[in-house]
């Protein structure tokens, strides 16, 4: 069991820029808690040796911003190879993130994904263009981290789609 997370661990950081291809709720999900128990496991070391002595806190913090900049990059990837595994694209990750609404509306203007076309409309129909977008706005933060939340938790596509194969059955 262990050996297992350790190698899907080492294949998920093999993959920090690959942002073709798909990535299993399984993969996902053991980096995110792996990440997780770094990141407290960092924070505690720092917080003990910035009691013990402040200098030496602000010494051992350096190496775990690093260290914690690569987990975000690695993590990145695996979301988008994720988002991938379900059938959606890599720009739902910007989407979705609690300050996607910008992105939202330049790839609206720019015409990037027809995604956007879809909620521009639906705001347009709540009767007053400006109520839409303020309680877009309002509920984008919250609403936006539990919808991306909830896809990650959502199985595969079993068959292959425009991403590539399942990655549980090309093992």
């Amino acid at each position: 069991m262990f050996n297992q997370i350790i190698q899907s661990l080492t294949a998920t950081v093999k993959k920090a820029f690959d942002y073709k291809g798909r990535a299993s709720r399984c993969e996902f999900w053991t980096y995110a808690i792996a990440a997780w128990v770094v990141n407290l496991a960092m924070l505690i070391v720092i917080a003990i040796f910035s009691a013990i002595a402040e200098v030496l806190g602000m010494i051992l913090a350096a190496p775990c911003v690093v260290i914690m900049i690569a987990m975000l990059v690695v993590g990145i990837s695996l979301s988008v190879r994720r988002l991938h595994d379900v059938g959606l694209s890599g720009f739902w990750l910007l989407y979705l993130s609690p300050y996607g609404l910008p992105v939202v509306y330049v790839a609206y203007l720019l015409g990037l994904d027809s995604t956007c076309d879809k909620l521009i409309e639906k705001n347009n129909k709540i009767g007053s263009c400006w109520l839409g977008w303020i309680l877009t706005i309002l509920a984008w933060a919250v609403g936006a981290s539990a919808v991306l939340f909830l896809i990650f938790l959502y199985p595969g596509k079993a068959e292959a789609n425009e991403f590539g194969e399942n990655p549980c059955s090309a093992k």
